[in-house]
């Protein structure tokens, strides 16, 4: 996993389409396999199946299955709808468009510390009225908390539970002090003023912040990192950008697909249940790999090479009620920053001597440090 995703995924799809670990989980391997456990959560609950993220809370909407899953969507849905996300544009372009004019001059950057970690970083604070001050504190946390390994149904660790209750300490006094203050310029302010019949509760709110702090501090960052990684050792693939922006869209659906940073989503399975002929029994610690479903040749032909014209959809977002609820805030901000590097910086290379490399295991895929060099910008654009 480390050193290749390609290899480590053609192990797994060839040793079955359902796969029994060493510690009694089940991983479910092909795309058929795994987009019928993601459509039916009445067979492959979400509850419980997050208990390992060391949240005193359970974690809104991610950790519930409908219907409270389905009350939490309809709430939160018009925040995150191609609509809602449309007005963090111009704040996404700007910011990116600066961290990016910061370096470009040097004729090298750190493509992770000064551009995949403060872009979605920023967004986040400021989506969810955090002070940008705390950001590395919060990063801190996330990564204590993500970071943990590849679970088989062990309790959380220590640390992660130590830093839970350190991060859920910090929000119940951030929502406190913004239910005080008032306000309703971001998302947290709008849920606090929400007056309707189905608005949140302290520990809804609560468990939505913590699962915004893990995911709003990490998935995008991972995947701008694995994303750079594999355009920067392919030129052909990165000048198809230069020449033809507009295949920036389908771009980030194939990168997303070919190499995400969620390998997969945990649910716990409520009966006995056969997929793809496997018995997979009650009570079992259920892997959905929704990365190697990205890779199944059933779905995606030809699938460890990366094409722009491919139109079939795959599950890098999950499927079914829990899709990814932040999917089109994840695309806006991947398509702004592969939009405004290559409009500045057409070639680049991986540094001489530097071999990329994930750490593994963790919660997700994602690249630490990948140092980029190009000819130094000129300050035009």
């Amino acid at each position: 996993m480390a050193d290749s995703r390609t290899t480590a995924y053609a192990m797994l799809r060839d040793a079955g389409p359902v796969l029994r670990t060493p510690r009694g989980a089940y991983m479910i391997i092909s795309s058929e396999a795994a987009e019928f456990a993601l459509k039916h959560p009445a067979l492959f609950s979400s509850k419980r199946a997050f208990d390992m993220a060391g949240s005193p809370l359970a974690m809104v909407p991610i950790a519930f299955d409908p219907p409270e899953h389905t009350r939490y969507r309809r709430v939160l849905q018009p925040f995150f709808s191609p609509r809602g996300t449309a007005s963090w544009l111009p704040m996404v372009r700007a910011l990116a468009g600066e961290l990016i004019d910061g370096f470009a001059p040097k004729g090298g950057c750190d493509l992770v510390a000064e551009l995949a970690v403060p872009l979605p970083a920023q967004v986040f604070l400021t989506l969810f009225g955090l002070p940008l001050e705390d950001r590395d504190r919060l990063i801190a946390w996330k990564e204590a908390l993500v970071n943990f390994g590849m679970p088989g149904g062990e309790p959380p660790r220590e640390r992660a539970v130590r830093m839970g209750t350190e991060l859920y300490g910090y929000l119940v006094d951030h929502i406190a002090r913004r239910r005080r203050s008032g306000g309703t310029g971001d998302l947290l302010g709008l849920l606090l003023a929400d007056t309707s019949g189905e608005r949140l509760t302290d520990d809804e709110l609560l468990g939505l912040s913590f699962l915004f702090v893990l995911a709003g501090l990490e998935t995008v960052t991972s995947a701008l990192s694995t994303s750079f990684a594999a355009l920067a050792a392919d030129p052909p693939l990165r000048r198809r950008i230069v020449a033809d922006p507009a295949v920036i869209p389908a771009a980030v659906e194939e990168l997303l697909r070919y190499d995400g940073p969620v390998v997969f989503v945990p649910r716990i399975a409520t009966q006995d249940v056969d997929v793809a002929g496997h018995m997979i029994p009650a009570g079992s610690y259920v892997m959905i790999m929704i990365a190697t479903a990205g890779r199944d040749p059933d779905e995606h032909p030809d699938p460890d090479t990366i094409d722009f014209q491919r139109e079939e959809r795959s599950l890098a977002f999950g499927g079914g009620p829990h899709r990814c609820l932040g999917s089109h805030l994840a695309r806006m901000e991947m398509r702004i920053a592969l939009e405004e590097w290559h409009r500045r910086i057409p070639e680049y290379a991986i540094a001489p001597g530097v071999t990329p490399r994930v750490t593994w295991p963790a919660g997700v895929v994602g690249i630490d440090s990948l140092p980029l060099v190009f000819e130094p910008a000129d300050g035009t654009r």
